[in-house]
């Protein structure tokens, strides 16, 4: 069952989704930053989302 989903897990993040990904924990991670966190967040966010 391990290995099983261990393989959903590579197959689900294979391709251009692990390579958005250091860029959307990124940004959702700069989002909750106060008062600089939204307008630094969403520009990094958006790279992943032209990525995919």
């Amino acid at each position: 069952m391990r290995i099983m989903m261990l393989l959903l897990a590579a197959l689900s993040l294979s391709g251009c989704g692990l390579v958005a990904l250091p860029f959307r924990v990124t940004g959702d991670v700069l989002s909750v930053v106060p008062v600089v966190g939204k307008p630094l967040g969403a520009p990094i966010h958006a790279v992943g989302d032209v990525i995919d």
